[in-house]
């Protein structure tokens, strides 16, 4: 599991890690043998890697067939073990891994390295390295896919007269103009402002819900504004 920054998931990032892995000796190349020694069919088996074991019972005798023991179902036996990997063909090493952490990848979603992870005992390749992305939330913009969800705090008075606000991206800000008459809860849709899409360079929306907010003292003057503005209204300026 690897922990990066939201900002590293919308817009992507390179990371090292530390990992430790099975690979190939590469004293013997992966065989097991010492350098100059061979490798000779099993005589337990001989070269099957399969052993027919017989047993008498009250029954009668019963015969099955086993790996065989003396090479693990190899069929080869190792003359003189390679001293580095005691005769298993793999070593255990520490390595660090560059990651290309592509931009748009989302909480959770794994990356797979091919040919990355364990090496395998003997001949064959190797396996994968998959990282599992933890992505850390960020302080104000909650994601929906590629889209970015925000909420914007703005004056009641903004909202009632309209104006220009400044609306917070991932990266600067941008000016909004808000409409005469902005109801609470309004949503405006800022094109092109999300996160990129993975694999393409489309990317989502950022979608921001007006809050009006209301002043939290009003002051002696402010409230004869408003109380002087109040009857300036009738029932049918306010239809819902």
């Amino acid at each position: 599991t690897m922990s990066i920054k939201f900002e590293e998931a919308a817009f992507g990032v390179k990371k090292e890690i530390s990992i430790t892995r099975n690979e190939k000796c590469d004293s013997c190349n992966g065989s097991g043998a010492k350098p100059g020694s061979k490798i000779i069919t099993c005589d337990k088996c001989g070269g099957r890697g399969k052993i027919q074991v017989t047993q008498n019972t009250i029954m009668g005798a019963f015969s099955t067939v086993k790996t065989c023991d003396k090479c693990s179902g190899s069929g080869k036996v190792i003359e003189t073990p390679c001293e580095k990997c005691s005769g298993k063909g793999i070593v255990r090493k520490s390595r660090k891994i560059e990651i290309n952490v592509p931009a748009g990848i989302d909480d959770g979603q794994t990356i797979r390295m091919k040919g990355e992870g364990n090496a395998p005992a003997g001949q064959g390749i190797s396996g994968d390295l998959n990282i599992k992305v933890s992505v850390a939330a960020h302080p104000i913009f909650k994601r929906d896919g590629y889209d970015l969800l925000f909420d914007m705090a703005v004056p009641f008075t903004t909202c009632l007269l309209g104006g220009k606000i400044e609306v917070p991206l991932t990266k600067g800000t941008k000016i909004v103009k808000l409409e005469e008459g902005t109801k609470n809860w309004t949503v405006l849709r800022i094109k092109g402002e999300g996160v990129k899409r993975l694999n393409s360079d489309r990317r989502g929306d950022m979608i921001v819900t007006i809050k009006s907010e209301i002043p939290k003292n009003l002051g002696k003057k402010a409230r004869s504004v408003l109380l002087d503005l109040e009857d300036k209204f009738s029932e049918d300026d306010f239809p819902e």
